[in-house]
């Protein structure tokens, strides 16, 4: 007998009170508040743009009420019921038939009810509450504190909600509501597994251990009888079966597998991402009582890391699956909308995963300040070798250290380990984003140190510890030792071994190669941001750019997306418009404009990692920051607009990740460029090069080309090239027989006349089909 599912989604009744005024209307399950708030009148646009921090009069209903009526499908004598909510955004109360279920208090949680129905018309009733008005009702410490240093907004800190909903520099303020993922009831059999452990304990040149453990649920008052079968499946072929007595309701067993017979898991580049059906069976003598299956892959993935780098240059941050160190070329992932449910249906369409794909990435951060992402997304990196840096949702914050917060964190770590922790994908778990180093904007002159955080030191450890042990753990990103805490204004002291490096544009090459941390776990253009050139996106923000094109630097209140945080960013891509080109542009040359600061951007990531590649194991991976917008911007750091129509950092991306690469690279800013090649594959590869270089005028010339080969997993110098002495654009084509591809450099700042000239050759010696001069 198996689970069986009847959903709840679809429209429910909806009501709340505003100014003294009952509103009602129906409402979409799973949704938010805001597309109801829209039909009804109460709101143009649920994400503005042009002053969208003003708090909002929506923040403090405290009663928004859905509730549906629904008839009870057909329960088994044997069987239990179960009324299950995957998300309600934040602080719910439950309510079924009139009487109350419980309470829901973390929007990251799923929250399961045993219910007795009646017949017919059951009465499901769900009040969410205003969380700022629920925060004002708990303790506030002296350790704990918001992202926003200055302390606006701080009912963020105790409450368990996606944190860039207070506002971001990559999302609007937008306090929402709702539920936002699927309700069902869930008949559940008598005899059923709550929860199996799926993990490969080790690996060698004949064998693969792996361990299986079970929690088991039965009506049978003694085990006597019972055996476990456990069978690995490829397709309708059986690759591995072995049966085992069961003595108790929880157990695990180890097996060896013979490699003969099976295939391990790679990542992207390194081999195929083979999975297989794994199948658990619970048996009473020669009757299967319960069945378990889930999608696994065998591989060992382990991180070898130390918090820091020592004065003396010892220190690692290595990622190592099936005992082959990986070269990490990753994205970081924000959700694809401010909204949870919307959000979770884009992620559903595949589409921005599919581009994961495109770029070659062999790695996803889901950064810490959004929300935890739906198997599909897990489905999808499992398939195409995808590793995952998970963080737990916690970001630029310093989380309270109370026993009540700690209690509905540690409740949450479980909840997502348990569901997550089966996926080959998985690589990584992550206490926060950059709450080590929010202490630094914080607490500098404060009696603390990083190893004083509850959340990360012990109650998102111990959640790793208990329950994915064969999995790492790292305590933030980056990690500050309070060894780096102590010294860290000192050049000569320890250094983290992975960073977040976000220098300005015009010293960023310098700061690149300055930098100590082995991994790079965000970087890009700050400040200077890639534009989106959609029409649509300009439409919405013509108003606001025209009006403050021009204006003076003025004061931010911190709290993303303002006025404030719009003129620094146009002031920063000014100045680097005049570092580069040597001119600025009018709001009237708004397109002229886009172009060339994009080109700055995309070299930006593009310098970041070809740098990072030519130096391994130097460095060992870069995680840029970050794939696409969250809504309609003007400008910000990712390389996709909210549509997700590729900005111009996302070819030359494209270019820069393939898994072999030709490339001109500066190793020092005082030398020569030169060309180096990077094999991010288990394969030899053998390769014939060209470089063709274009003076300002766009006359070419090939001034290199050969044969060469590059070894397995390693990069390599191919060949120094005479630098000339005017600036000019480098054309780098290649195949190794399979695949021809090409990239570029530019050797040096050019005027942004040259620079166009440039754009039109590379679009045609890239195969980029117009892509890049089609806003013009």
């Amino acid at each position: 007998m198996e689970r069986t599912r009847y959903s709840l989604n679809g429209r429910w009744q909806f009501s709340f009170h505003l100014g003294g005024r009952l509103y009602t209307s129906d409402a979409a399950v799973p949704g938010n508040v805001e597309p109801v708030l829209q039909s009804l009148g109460l709101v143009e646009d649920y994400m503005p743009v042009d002053d969208p921090f003003v708090t909002s009069p929506f923040e403090t209903v405290d009663d928004w009420t859905y509730t549906t009526v629904f008839d009870a499908p057909p329960l088994s004598d044997v069987c239990s019921r179960e009324l299950v909510f995957e998300g309600i955004d934040t602080i719910a109360e439950v309510y079924l038939n009139g009487e109350k279920l419980g309470d829901c208090l973390d929007m990251h949680c799923t929250y399961r009810y045993p219910v007795s129905l009646r017949e017919k018309g059951n009465e499901l009733t769900v009040v969410i509450r205003s969380v700022d008005l629920w925060a004002r009702c708990h303790p506030h410490d002296e350790f704990g504190r918001p992202h926003n240093a200055n302390g606006f907004y701080d009912s963020q800190t105790y409450v368990r909600k996606a944190r860039h909903q207070w506002g971001w520099d990559n999302a609007p303020r937008l306090i929402t509501a709702g539920i936002v993922r699927s309700v069902y009831l869930e008949d559940l059999p008598p005899k059923r597994f709550e929860h199996v452990y799926f993990y490969t304990a080790g690996v060698s040149d004949t064998t693969a251990d792996v361990g299986l453990s079970w929690t088991y649920t039965t009506d049978a008052p003694v085990m006597a009888g019972h055996r476990i079968r456990f069978s690995l499946w490829d397709g309708e072929e059986t690759v591995f079966e072995e049966i085992r007595p069961a003595y108790f309701v929880q157990g695990y067993s180890r097996f060896s597998l013979s490699r003969e017979k099976i295939r391990l898991w790679w990542p992207s580049g390194f081999g195929d991402p083979q999975l297989y059906t794994a199948r658990v069976e619970m048996l009473e003598g020669d009757k299967t009582a319960a069945v378990h299956e889930m999608q696994v892959g065998i591989r060992t993935l382990r991180t070898v890391h130390t918090d820091d780098v020592q004065p003396d240059g010892s220190g690692d941050f290595v990622f190592v699956v099936n005992g082959e160190r990986v070269f990490i070329r990753g994205a970081n992932w924000k959700p694809l909308h401010p909204l949870c449910s919307q959000a979770d249906e884009k992620t559903k369409s595949l589409e921005a995963l599919g581009k994961l794909t495109e770029l070659h990435c062999n790695m996803v951060r889901i950064w810490g300040g959004g929300i935890y992402e739906d198997e599909v997304f897990f489905d999808y990196c499992d398939r195409h070798g995808i590793m995952v840096w998970q963080d737990f949702m916690l970001a630029c914050e310093i989380p309270p250290t109370d026993e009540f917060f700690c209690r509905l964190l540690a409740r949450e770590a479980k909840e997502v380990i348990l569901r997550q922790r089966n996926h080959p994908s998985m690589a990584i778990w992550c206490g926060d984003n950059e709450n080590d180093q929010c202490m630094t904007w914080i607490h500098s002159a404060a009696n603390v140190r990083p190893s004083h955080s509850v959340s990360t030191r012990r109650i998102l450890r111990d959640a790793v510890l208990h329950f994915d042990p064969y999995r790492d753990y790292v305590d933030s990103s980056p990690v500050y030792s309070d060894e780096y805490w102590e010294s860290r204004s000192r050049p000569d002291g320890p250094y983290p071994t992975e960073m977040h490096l976000y220098p300005p544009v015009p010293e960023f090459a310098a700061r690149l190669r300055e930098c100590r941390a082995r991994f790079i776990g965000e970087t890009g253009p700050i400040g200077v941001n890639s534009v989106a050139v959609n029409p649509e996106t300009f439409e919405k923000e013509k108003s606001r750019m025209e009006r403050l094109w021009d204006a003076p630097a003025m004061m931010t209140t911190d709290v993303h997306q303002d006025d404030g945080y719009f003129v620094k960013w146009r002031r920063a891509g000014k100045a680097a418009c005049q570092w580069f080109y040597g001119r600025d542009f009018a709001f009237a040359e708004w397109k002229e404009y886009a172009l060339a600061v994009n080109v700055l951007c995309a070299e930006v990531f593009k310098d970041a990692l070809e740098y990072s590649r030519v130096m391994r194991w130097t460095k060992t991976g870069i995680i840029w920051w970050s794939l696409c917008d969250m809504f309609p911007m003007g400008f910000n750091y990712s390389v996709m607009d909210h549509e997700l129509n590729p900005k111009l950092a996302y070819h030359w991306i494209e270019h820069s990740q393939k898994e072999l690469c030709l490339m001109a690279v500066r190793t020092e800013l005082s030398g020569e460029p030169a060309l180096y090649a990077a094999n991010d594959t288990r394969k030899t590869k053998r390769f014939t090069y060209t470089v063709t270089q274009y003076d300002g005028a766009g006359n070419g010339q090939i001034i290199a080309s050969g044969t060469a080969v590059q070894a397995p997993n390693s990069s390599s110098l191919i060949q120094r090239i005479a630098e000339p002495e005017e600036a000019s654009l480098w054309v780098i084509r290649y195949s190794d027989g399979e695949e021809s591809a090409a990239n570029h450099a530019f050797t040096g700042k050019c005027g942004w006349d040259v620079m166009r000239r440039w754009i039109r050759i590379l679009e045609k010696e890239l195969d980029l089909g117009g892509k890049i001069l089609e806003i013009l």
